[in-house]
């Protein structure tokens, strides 16, 4: 059996365990549609992967609050409608997950998805009964990665110092971070290695088999 680097593996979901397709772009640029603005640049409408939308809608578009507020409304209309029925699990995803668990480690989910999506997704790609609990975001609760990583730890009473958090992108790395966490960043998701770098990842992982390996050391 493989020795135990963490006792605790706490998980992102989009471009970490579910590849979830145009899903999210998709709904991103239908909500900025109905809000009349066009957008085209893939690369600008993959930003909407990873923090919560309603920071992409204020930050990258310069929504007020009424504004993001009813951009929100239609991307989740949109999303529930068309983008959950996208999502597939990576490749080695479950093997990981079964690699885990055998080993004693403990899974937990923790997104900027809001709970219900999160949950969906989850049982979308059959990965749900894998995790002790999942940790969105409340309907309304606009709050960053590290607030709800942080009501993560104290819900599961996990000691950070021997959990990691495992992400796509940089508000993975900085979550992890600001609750004292190490963070293993992948390569397969929508992140890029200078993002993650950058961010201060404590390693990066090109496939699911690495975070397995860097778990379990």
């Amino acid at each position: 059996m493989d020795s135990r680097r963490y006792d605790v593996a706490l998980f992102d979901i989009d471009g970490t365990l579910c590849d979830p397709g145009t899903g999210i772009t998709s709904a991103a640029a239908h909500a900025l549609s109905q809000m009349g603005v066009t957008e085209v640049d893939p690369l600008a409408l993959r930003r909407f992967v990873g923090p919560p939308l309603e920071h992409t809608f204020r930050d990258d578009y310069g929504f007020d609050e009424s504004h993001v507020r009813e951009a929100v409304h239609h991307y989740r209309e949109h999303y529930a409608s068309a983008g959950l029925s996208q999502y597939r699990a990576y490749a080695d995803v479950e093997y990981l997950l079964h690699r885990l668990r055998d080993s004693g480690i403990r899974l937990i989910v923790v997104t900027a998805k809001i709970q219900p999506f999160a949950e969906a997704a989850l049982l979308r790609t059959s990965l749900a009964s894998h995790f002790e609990s999942v940790h969105g975001r409340g309907q309304d609760d606009v709050v960053s990665k590290s607030v709800t990583l942080g009501r993560a730890l104290l819900a599961g009473g996990v000691m950070p110092g021997m959990a990691v958090m495992i992400g796509d992108r940089e508000h993975d790395v900085e979550a992890a971070r600001d609750n004292g966490l190490e963070s293993i960043g992948v390569l397969y998701g929508f992140g890029t290695s200078e993002e993650l770098v950058g961010a201060g990842a404590t390693f990066t992982a090109a496939a699911p088999k690495d975070v397995g390996d860097l778990i379990l050391s």
